[in-house]
Formats: structure tokens, C-alpha cells, sequence
């Protein structure tokens, strides 16, 4: 995939304000006539966030064997385990939206769930349709939420996903003027960990 994958968590101490977490962001990408938004998901729209989700899933079938079953949907299916996102605290699901059309998604959890990291948030999964894809939609996206859901984060790769190591590096280096270290949580995984607050200033 040339967008994202999966990002990581945030800490008690860190957590954030409803009224923070519930705000639009909205922007430009590098077209400046196509607007963009990212915001909270709506009730009506929880459909929509599971169907990019298998579109998720499909593009990442590119890396990790993943079959279906006779409807068409990834097993094992991710539907309850999406359904945290709109029903458990400290959980957020956002929905992407260029010129108000479903665009992509983010996961964020204020916990990552890597061994000794509880205090940095986690992005359970980050996706851009590829119809938006270098654009500048996804680094704008990504921006966003390091701003909206500020503190210490951990962005997860798996090996075989070169090209989001290649964005993350990218995109987090240029938001924290080089301000991240990265390193191998397991064999499969790799992340990159910085904190927001400690971000070089524009």
C-alpha cells in the first residue's frame, strides 16, 4: 500500500477532551480546490467505515494471505472488532471525506496495545482510497490526528509494507523536524515512536 497502515497509542495521563476529539478538521490537499475533512464518525455512517475497512483489508491481502468467505467479506471478519470504535471508551473512529465523498478512515486507540507502551496512543489502522493516494490527502490526514489526539505515539509497519515505512518516515519526520526514533518491536513489526509536544516549532 503507498498510504499507511497502522499506528500507535496514548496514556492516562493524555487523554483526550470529548469535545476535542468530537471536532471537523478540514483542509486542502495539494490540489487546493478539492476540500477535505476528517471528523468523527456519525451513527449512520458506521456501514461505510465497514466497507472501507475491507477495502482495507484488500490492499493489504497484497502482503498478508487473507481469504474470503461466500458473501465477500474477509474472514476472519473485523465487523466486532471495529464495533469497539463506536462503543468502547478511548476508542475513536474518524471517516476522511475529499470533496464530501468517503475518502478513507483512521482507528485510534489512547492505549497501544505493544508490550510496555500503554501511555502512547495507537492507530488501529489508517487507510486512503487509492483514488486519493498522493495527493497529499494522507499526510495532511495523518498531520491532523497527531494534532487532534496530542502526546507520545508508536506508528506500527508490518516488514513487508516498505512503502507506508517509507510515508511514515517521511510524514513523521517532516512533522517533528526529525524528532523520532525507530525500532523492531518483533519480527514482524516496526515502529516509529515520538511525541507530540516535543515538536519542533513551523
Amino acid at each position: 500500500m503507498n498510504e499507511p497502515d497502522t499506528l500507535l497509542g496514548a496514556g492516562r495521563e493524555n487523554l483526550v477532551d470529548d469535545a476535542e476529539a468530537d471536532a471537523v478538521t478540514a483542509g486542502r490537499g495539494e490540489d487546493a480546490t478539492r476540500p477535505w475533512t476528517l471528523r468523527p464518525l456519525q451513527e449512520g455512517e458506521r456501514p461505510l467505515l465497514q466497507r472501507l475497512f475491507e477495502l482495507y483489508l484488500y490492499d493489504f491481502s497484497e502482503l498478508e494471505h487473507a481469504d474470503l468467505d461466500e458473501e465477500g467479506w474477509f474472514v476472519p471478519s473485523a465487523r466486532d472488532w471495529l464495533a469497539r470504535y463506536w462503543s468502547e471508551p478511548g476508542r475513536h473512529a474518524l471517516l476522511l471525506r475529499v470533496d464530501d465523498k468517503p475518502a478513507g478512515l483512521a482507528l485510534v486507540d489512547e492505549s497501544s496495545p505493544i508490550a510496555a507502551s500503554g501511555d502512547r496512543r495507537f492507530l488501529g489502522a489508517f487507510f486512503v482510497a487509492r483514488a486519493y493516494r498522493r495527493r497529499g490527502f494522507g499526510r495532511e490526514a495523518a498531520c491532523a490526528l497527531f494534532n487532534r489526539f496530542p502526546g507520545r505515539w508508536q506508528v506500527l509497519q508490518i516488514r513487508q509494507n516498505t512503502a507506508a515505512q517509507e510515508f511514515w518516515r517521511r510524514v513523521i519526520g517532516d512533522y517533528t523536524g526529525g524528532r523520532f526514533e525507530e525500532r523492531w518491536v518483533s519480527e514482524r513489526d516496526l515502529v516509529q515512536e515520538f511525541d507530540t509536544r516535543e515538536r519542533a516549532a513551523p
